[in-house]
């Protein structure tokens, strides 16, 4: 009795899933209203609804309210007894209610202020006549609305989808979808969910049974023993008794064979691997991403290209081997599948095109090309699939068992058709939190929160449809969205100053993705960004690179002049050593009376050319220039630089100093000295000796005589 009750209560699931992808549409949606008068469809495919003189656009699941100051209306020069609308080419959209007239411009999804202006006599001959009225329901949508029971009808449309929009009177707006195929329901003692549950080999005894490669079966009973079954020989080998570690698993729920000699075998607690040739157990890759979420494993599948799929109580994975060898620790990629409209998976199969389905506690999904998602609006209740009990028949189609004795078996291309996807409309911007319908030129650099609100208004079949996003010079890779619902949002935080353009498109159930939407924006800089200020930043930093320059070419001036002074004054201080050390020295060392190694080197020479002629009273300074290899006025500038004195005074000072050495080391007699430093009469020695030493010649060579006298 139970189990009728049971199966009467889904049947009427179905029954009420008859009407699959019916709406009803309330102000807790977004209408204004529940006063509905006017639905008009935009070239766009967004309905403009019109609630009593306020108005909304629908924006794939819900409805966005519509600003219009009601006093930049058209007052009607007398009252009208209906609604109209009539359209001005593809963009202008003419409403007339009881009172006022309206334009509402399609493209801008914004209402004119100026219509006064673009009235002519004979447009508003043709907006206040009845060739402008709101049309009526036709005889085949009354039979539809007696059908369904909704009252008070105002308006009725038929959007390009097939889909009926029904507005009423207090009551909001109804949505019909149009008509297509819905999943076939199996009850009771039909056959196809004994089959579909027998799918999973489960009875009484048998918990599963997996045929190997090599011939032979490996059975899990009911006690969760694991064992071998050799057909040609009637013989069970037991595992259980051979492995302990398998009592570690509560219960083994199933086994799928990798390849010759691995077999991945699945429990309510974890999963492993099975060497089937020597009978040993081995992690299976990826378990700590998987078990992140759940360790109970409720179904597996493995298609011919080598990708596992595992279902999980909380997430299906898909294992792709990432080389020929398949069935090894670390040759596989694990993802976790996203966009499921329930993630504890109960079933997988394929169809006969090689796609993956799975049962889930929800309704049925389409895996592979594309996530579809099949619902109550498809005809599906909104009940769990049974573990392990899907099927895909000789004829293609498809059945899962829903349990309590009843199924749904589908053909695959009735339930998902191949319709083009249509351009996404992006129904909303949202910038700081202010609502717009379309975005400024430029932002300011504080307007950097964005939501983008945008849908492919597919309002027959919106769980069908997939959404990718991206703001082209932020982001490379796509994101990807689509819960079902209609619309999505995406939402960017913090934008930096730029110039950007956000794209968006759709693909609908079969796979192929349609038009990208661009929306081009830019985020400008704060004053102290833009290019003027950066300008000036460079101006200022070159003039104080400039400043700090000129500072240390400054101080560096300042630097070197001090240090130019030192040398100057350390050269005259050697000057003045050096002049000092050759007048009152009788030695002359070229080392003592020189500054450097140039002065040296010529003081050496001219000594050298003065000792060689030493007795020569002939030898002059134009005879000495010729022996150093210079002018005379070159050798006059040298020695007045060096010692401030003439050729000639050197060339006497030597003289006369050597004659000093020889009056103190020598008994010569003052004539022979003289003669021998090359003076030409022993009155002029003397004469020139006192001169440069105060004393005469005797009195040098014998200083008592001085002190005699």
């Amino acid at each position: 009795m139970a189990r009728r009750l049971t199966a009467f209560f889904l049947c009427l699931l179905f029954l009420i899933a008859g009407v699959s992808g019916r709406r009803h549409w309330t102000v807790t949606d977004g209408l204004p209203t529940g006063e509905i008068r006017q639905i008009v469809e935009l070239p766009n495919g967004q309905m403009l609804v019109n609630c009593e003189g306020v108005f909304c656009l629908s924006n794939g699941q819900s409805f966005d309210a519509l600003t219009f100051d009601q006093s930049r209306a058209f007052p009607l020069p007398q009252y009208a007894n209906s609604y109209g609308q009539l359209w001005q080419g593809d963009s202008l959209l003419w409403l007339r209610d009881l009172y006022r007239i309206y334009l509402f411009d399609a493209r801008q999804r914004t209402f004119l202020p100026d219509i006064g202006s673009r009235l002519s006599d004979s447009l508003l001959n043709r907006i206040i006549s009845d060739a402008s009225d709101t049309p009526s329901p036709t005889k085949e949508q009354l039979q539809m609305m007696d059908s369904i029971q909704v009252q008070d009808v105002t308006v009725a449309t038929t959007d390009r989808q097939g889909g009926l929009w029904i507005g009423t009177r207090t009551n909001g707006i109804v949505y019909l979808p149009p008509k297509r195929m819905m999943p076939q329901l199996h009850t009771g003692s039909d056959t196809l969910i004994g089959l579909a549950r027998g799918a999973s080999l489960r009875n009484g005894q048998t918990t599963f049974v997996v045929p190997l490669p090599d011939g032979r079966i490996l059975r899990c009973d009911s006690l969760c023993h694991l064992s071998y079954y050799l057909p040609d020989k009637q013989q069970r080998k037991s595992l259980t008794d051979k492995l302990p570690a398998l009592r570690a698993h509560r219960f083994l729920v199933g086994a799928c064979p990798l390849d010759e000699q691995w077999v991945a075998v699945y429990t309510q607690n974890g999963i492993f691997m099975l060497d089937t040739q020597k009978d040993t157990l081995a992690s299976f890759p990826h378990v700590e991403e998987m078990e992140r979420f759940s360790s109970k494993y409720n179904c597996m599948l493995k298609e011919a290209d080598g990708r596992l799929w595992i279902g999980t109580q909380n997430g299906l994975f898909c294992l792709t081997p990432n080389s020929a060898s398949t069935g090894k620790k670390g040759d596989y990629s694990c993802e976790r599948v996203h966009g499921l409209s329930n993630n504890c998976i109960r079933s997988l199969v394929l169809d006969a095109h090689g796609h993956v389905w799975a049962g889930t506690s929800y309704g049925v999904s389409r895996i592979t090309p594309t996530i579809v998602n099949l619902g109550v609006d498809d005809g599906f209740p909104a009940v769990a699939m049974m573990d392990r009990a899907a099927l895909l028949l000789p004829n293609g189609r498809l059945v899962f068992v829903a349990g309590g004795g009843l199924a749904v078996s589908f053909l695959p291309e009735e339930m998902i058709g191949n319709e083009k996807p249509q351009p996404v409309v992006i129904t909303n911007i949202i910038v700081n939190g202010e609502p717009t319908q379309f975005l400024p030129s430029s932002l300011s650099h504080t307007q950097k929160y964005i939501t983008f609100q945008f849908s492919m208004l597919n309002y027959a079949t919106p769980s069908h449809d997939s959404y990718r996003y991206r703001i082209r010079g932020l982001e490379e890779e796509w994101n990807v969205s689509g819960d079902g619902s209609g619309q999505v949002k995406a939402i960017y935080k913090a934008l930096p100053p730029g110039d950007y353009v956000f794209e968006v498109q759709a693909a609908s159930a079969s796979g192929e993705w349609g038009p990208v939407t661009e929306q081009p924006f830019t985020i400008s800089p704060p004053w102290w960004l833009t290019w003027w200020a950066k300008l000036l930043y460079v101006l200022l930093g070159l003039a104080v690179l400039i400043g700090l320059v000129g500072i240390y070419l400054k101080r560096r001036k300042a630097k070197m002049d001090r240090e130019n002074e030192q040398r100057v004054n350390r050269l005259f201080e050697l000057r003045e050593e050096a002049r000092h050390q050759f007048a009152e020295s009788v030695n002359i060392a070229p080392d003592k009376i020189s500054i450097n190694s140039e002065e040296e080197k010529l003081v050496g020479q001219m000594l050298k050319a003065i000792e060689a002629h030493m007795d020569d009273h002939q030898f002059n300074a134009d005879l000495l220039a010729r022996d150093v290899a210079m002018s005379r006025a070159s050798l006059y500038k040298k020695l007045q630089a060096m010692l401030g004195i003439t050729p000639t005074d050197f060339i006497r000072n030597v003289r006369l100093k050597r004659a000093a050495q020889l009056l103190v080391d020598t008994q010569l007699s003052i004539v022979d000295i003289s003669e021998r430093v090359g003076f030409a009469t022993p009155r002029n020695f003397s004469t020139q000796f006192k001169k440069m030493f105060g004393v005469t010649p005797s009195e040098y060579r014998d200083p008592n005589k001085i002190l005699q006298e």
